[in-house]
């Protein structure tokens, strides 16, 4: 891990840190789940929409996709 470069102009979920990490694709929405709850780590780039924890593990926000259509 002393060598991973994490570019700086991007957000990270890191998964030795969030466990796993499942991206539901809902139409135009990604929805982010992930399996340790204990997540720490700042989430501000996800919007909160409120999504209940599920199966998939535990949500931590969702984003749009840059080459979206956005209705």
């Amino acid at each position: 891990s002393e060598y991973i470069n994490y570019y700086s102009d991007y957000n990270t979920i890191t998964q030795n840190s969030a466990g796993d990490i499942v991206f539901e694709c809902k139409d135009d929405l990604v929805n982010v789940y992930i399996g340790d709850d204990s997540y720490a780590y700042d989430t501000s780039f996800l919007e909160d929409k409120s999504k209940k924890n599920t199966s998939l593990g535990y949500y931590i926000g969702s984003f749009t996709p840059k080459a979206a259509k956005i209705k």
